[in-house]
Parts: structure tokens; C-alpha cells; sequence
């Protein structure tokens, strides 16, 4: 089931992303874009770290009826009072600020309404993953068949945003029930309540320093520039971020037998499966890093449209993230993490914040959305080195030079294929998908020649386990 949503979450946007960009244009999606970024920091606040600790508390309790009931409800109870606060605050905000989009403004205060409602928390604490993974599949999907039912022309950016925050609404709301019919209401007093108070502030310092780093520069963005550089640089980073959720599946997958092997202290092992990981998000991101810098410009236009071929840069000077946040999370999941790193942990998210913010505030007002992409980039970059510093007793810089310099060799050469076949070919939608199919299969076949030749203990270890399932 969670594979099936994760493949959702994936095709979805992909589906409706040139949809949009077509039917409602680069304004309207840059109020849309501007607007949720406004509307995330409420959300930000009405979450206050609850997604982490009220998983935690409730796995911890839920063998005890009695217990579960009194800690659900308390917790639920301050999500609600701080909720409704941020639901407050946010109104006032959209009619100071609103102005001519305020109608955008008021019905993305539906969006921060669900937040209030969100209790997925309690389904993930009691390992019930079924039940918010059907209903976020159920959701998304209707999501998708309504916009490409009633959207049509730029000024149906209220059903789009109508749409998009009434479903999460709706989504998050129909849960309730559920969970009233699972955990049973129970009386609670003022020390319930009380002791949630300081995790949920604990928790809550990172998930704001995230934020401050993935959302922020689209606010700088709208704030210094204009609307349109919202959604180029929106829908650049959707598909760095596509490429780069494909990539992080390989952390989730290692995560848990990171955790065991750090818990025996067998550090061999937990070094060797590092290696396999450097190697397959190598192989995986330098590939995708140099199939945008060969074709981004035409993909921009063919899948997009021409008004938005201002990304196609913009998704070349992205590519490299690709590999940064691969490394990068290769060292979080499989080493800081399930070795209790947390201090390290949090202190990078928080550094990675300031840098992102800095430069972003220098850079914007004199290269525009390029000096967001700066901003991003090198907080990126900042924070895979401080965590690679802080693991350098335990990981060599050779680990990874290793692993990952045959694939830029590899890379360069599908890049110059590439290259040298639109120069043959020209510019067409049908020079574009040979460019596409003969980059993937120059790389593929120079990736599956190097894996049998030099790294046939890898190649034996990913077939015997597929090999093992089957069985």
C-alpha cells in the first residue's frame, strides 16, 4: 500500500503539472505558489512538531487502552487550541495582506483549517498505515479528475486552489471518525495536557528550520520579484524533487537495517551497506544529473510549454542537488540517525536555514530566481559537507570519490552523445524523445558493464534478494 501511494504522489504531479501550466500560465500559478507558502507557515505552526511526537507517544502506549485514550485526547486537545490560534492568525493576515488576491488568500485558509484535522499521527503511532494511505490515494486521485474537469483558463485559479485545499480538507476531516471509533473519548486534565507541551516545542525547532529552507525562498521570491518567478522556479524544483524522492527510496529502504546494525555496533556491515548506497545513488543521480544539463531546455519547452522555458536553466543550475541531497541522505539515514546523531542532526537543519536565508535575502534582489536557486543550492551543499565533516571518523572522502567519479565519466560520455545527436537531429518533439532514449541506454548499458565487471558482489547482492522475494 505505502508503495502504491509513493507511486502516486510521484505520477500525480507529473500527470497534471504541463496541465496546469498550460490552462492557468505562469501568473496564476505564481499567486497559487506565493499563497500556499504563506498559508504552509500557519500550518507550520499548527502542526507545532506534533507529526514526530504524537507518533512516538502513541506507539509507546498503545498495548494500554487506558492510556492511549488519556494521551490521544490530551494531545489532540492542545493540536486543537494551537490550531485554531494559527486558523485565527492566518485570516487576520490574508485580509491585511490580501489584496487583489484575496479571494486566493481566504480559500487557502481551508488549507490551513486541515491542519487541525490532520491526525495521521495517531494511524502512524498505531502502525494502522492502511487506513492514511487508501485515503490519500482516494483523495489524490479525485483531486486529478476535477482539475482536469473544471480547469480551463487562467481564471480558474480559485477552483484549482478550491480543489487543492478543500481535498486536503476533506481528506485529513473524514479521519476523525475513525479515530473517535479506535481511541474512545476519555477525561483529561491540565497535566495531560502540560507534558506535551516542551517535545512538542522540541520537535517543533526543526520542522521550522526546514521550512525556512524549502518554503521561505518561494516567499522571498514573491516578495522581491514577480508572481511568474514563483512558478518557473516552483516548477523547476518539482522536478528536482521528483528525481530526488526516486533517490531517496534507497534510505528508506536501508534506514531500518542501519538502525539494527547500529544497535549491535556492527560497524563493518553498517560501513559495507554505506558503500552499496554511495554507489546506487551515484549511479542513479549523476545519471539524472547529466540527462537534465543535456536535455532540460527542450524538456522545459515540450513539457511545459514555450511561456515557461525560463526553466529549463533554472533546472540545470538545480541539477546537481540531485546528487548533493542523495549523498546527503545517505549520511543522515544511515549513519547520524540510527546512531543518535541528534544534536549534529538538528544543528545542520538549523545551519542549513541560515545560510539559505542570507544569501537568499543578498541574492534575490540582484540575479532574481537564479539567487534563490543560489540560496537553496548552497544550504544543500553546506549541509552535506558539515555532516560529512562530523562523520569523517567513519567515513572517508575516498568512500565516495570512489563510488560515484566512474559515473561522471559515464555521465560526460552520455552527455556527449547526447549532445552530438541533437546537433544531427535539430529541434523537434522527435529529436527530443531519440535524445532521451539514447541517453538512457548509452548510461545504462556503461552502468550495467561496470556493475558485472567491477562490482559483481553488489550485482549478486541486489538479484539474490529479488531472487529470495520471488521465492
Amino acid at each position: 500500500m505505502q508503495f502504491l501511494y509513493q507511486g502516486v504522489t510521484l505520477v500525480i504531479p507529473l500527470i497534471i503539472s504541463p496541465f496546469l501550466t498550460r490552462t492557468l500560465g505562469s501568473n496564476a500559478l505564481g499567486v497559487y505558489t506565493y499563497t500556499y507558502s504563506i498559508a504552509y507557515y500557519f500550518v507550520m505552526f499548527a502542526m507545532l512538531g506534533i507529526s514526530r511526537h504524537g507518533q512516538r507517544v502513541i506507539s509507546q502506549c498503545r498495548e494500554d487502552d487506558e492510556k492511549l485514550r488519556k494521551v490521544f485526547w490530551s494531545l489532540f486537545f492542545a493540536h486543537i487550541v494551537v490550531s485554531l490560534v494559527s486558523f485565527a492568525a492566518y485570516l487576520c493576515v490574508a485580509f491585511i495582506f490580501g489584496g487583489n488576491d484575496l479571494v486566493i488568500y481566504l480559500i487557502q485558509a481551508l488549507y490551513v483549517l486541515s491542519a487541525l484535522f490532520n491526525i495521521t499521527w495517531l494511524f502512524y503511532g498505531l502502525e494502522n498505515f492502511k487506513t492514511v494511505v487508501l485515503r490519500n490515494t482516494v483523495v489524490k486521485a479525485v483531486e486529478c479528475l476535477l482539475i482536469f474537469l473544471l480547469i480551463r483558463q487562467p481564471s480558474d485559479l480559485w477552483k484549482y486552489t478550491l480543489i487543492s485545499a478543500g481535498g486536503l480538507l476533506v481528506g485529513q476531516a473524514v479521519m476523525l471518525p475513525q479515530a473517535v471509533a479506535a481511541v474512545k473519548p476519555v477525561r483529561f486534565g491540565w497535566e495531560d495536557v502540560r507534558q506535551h507541551i516542551k517535545p512538542l516545542l522540541v520537535f517543533s525547532v526543526s520542522v521550522i528550520a526546514v521550512s525556512l529552507y524549502t518554503v521561505f525562498d518561494k516567499t522571498l521570491l514573491g516578495l522581491m520579484t514577480t508572481k511568474e518567478n514563483v512558478a518557473f522556479y516552483e516548477y523547476s524544483n518539482k522536478i528536482i524533487t521528483i528525481l530526488v524522492s526516486l533517490i531517496g527510496a534507497v534510505g528508506t529502504v536501508m534506514y531500518p537495517r542501519a538502525c539494527a546494525m547500529a544497535a549491535k555496533k556492527d560497524y563493518e556491515n553498517q560501513k559495507k551497506y554505506i558503500n552499496y548506497s554511495f554507489f546506487l545513488v551515484s549511479m542513479i543521480a549523476v545519471g539524472a544529473m547529466f540527462g537534465l544539463f543535456a536535455v532540460a531546455r527542450d524538456f522545459a519547452v515540450f513539457y511545459y510549454g514555450e511561456h515557461f522555458s525560463a526553466c529549463g536553466d533554472i533546472i540545470i543550475v538545480m541539477s546537481p542537488l540531485v546528487f548533493i541531497i542523495g549523498m546527503g541522505d545517505i549520511l543522515r539515514t544511515q549513519y547520524m540517525i540510527p546512531n543518535h546523531m541528534d544534536f549534529h542532526y538538528n544543528l545542520c537543519i538549523f545551519m542549513n536555514a541560515v545560510v539559505n536565508l542570507v544569501l537568499s535575502f543578498l541574492l534575490i534582489p540582484k540575479i532574481g530566481i537564479f539567487g534563490a536557486v543560489a540560496g537553496t543550492a548552497s544550504a544543500e551543499l553546506f549541509g552535506f559537507l558539515y555532516q560529512f565533516a562530523v562523520c569523517r571518523s567513519f567515513i572517508r572522502p575516498r568512500d565516495i570519490i570512489e563510488n560515484s567519479a566512474p559515473f561522471f565519466l559515464m555521465g560526460a560520455v552520455m552527455y556527449a552523445a547526447v549532445r552530438v545527436l541533437k546537433n544531427f537531429l535539430g529541434v523537434g518533439l522527435g529529436s527530443f524523445l531519440i535524445q532521451v532514449a539514447a541517453g538512457v541506454l548509452v548510461y545504462g548499458s556503461l552502468s550495467l558493464i561496470y556493475i558485472l565487471f567491477r562490482k559483481r558482489e553488489l550485482w549478486d547482492l541486489v538479484v539474490g534478494q529479488f531472487l529470495k522475494k520471488k521465492a
